[in-house]
């Protein structure tokens, strides 16, 4: 069972990196950008991105996922949140691999740490729906689980923090 689980999420993973690659090429240039700037305006930045535009994408990332998460009849909703988050990720990989001066930020910090957050955010959706199956409370969490992941996440952000220093020096 487990093992269906973790194929199922990285081939969702691989699919929709895949399709932000394709969703790139139909994209003009100006419009990608304001696409990239809607959603993660960091990419754009040509020097150091404040604390505020670095936290708010993956603060608002998290409670989507808690919130759908957590109810068991859009639970699903969840996992297309995810989808979505990695297809842009996709998209601005092209986006900063297009640049001429990006290939250190996009292979020091946008593709590392992009994709472990998806990983992160994936083991904290997954935790929330197997324990509401195991469960059948509605609402129940399981707080052990989400306090490691959410340290995982404050960690891995403090890292990201200094790596972008080190970039926009």
């Amino acid at each position: 069972m487990r093992k269906g689980l973790i194929l199922q999420n990285a081939l969702m993973i691989a699919i929709s990196f895949i399709a932000g690659v394709a969703c790139y090429q139909l994209f003009e240039l100006k419009d990608a950008k304001r696409l990239i700037s809607m959603i993660d305006s960091r990419i754009l930045a040509d020097s150091l991105p404040t604390l505020t535009s670095s936290i708010i994408p993956l603060a608002i990332s998290i409670v989507i996922v808690l919130l759908f998460a957590t109810h068991p009849y859009v639970s699903s909703i969840a996992k297309i949140f995810i989808a979505m988050k990695m297809t842009f990720f996709g998209f601005s990989s092209v986006y900063l691999l297009a640049q001429k001066n990006a290939l250190l930020a996009y292979g020091a910090w946008w593709f590392p740490f992009q994709f472990i957050y998806a990983i992160l955010l994936l083991l904290i959706c997954e935790s929330i729906i197997h324990n509401n199956k195991i469960h059948r409370k509605k609402g129940f969490l399981p707080f052990k689980q989400l306090l490691v992941l959410i340290i995982f996440i404050i960690l891995i952000f403090i890292v990201e923090l200094f790596v972008i220093s080190y970039i926009f020096k």
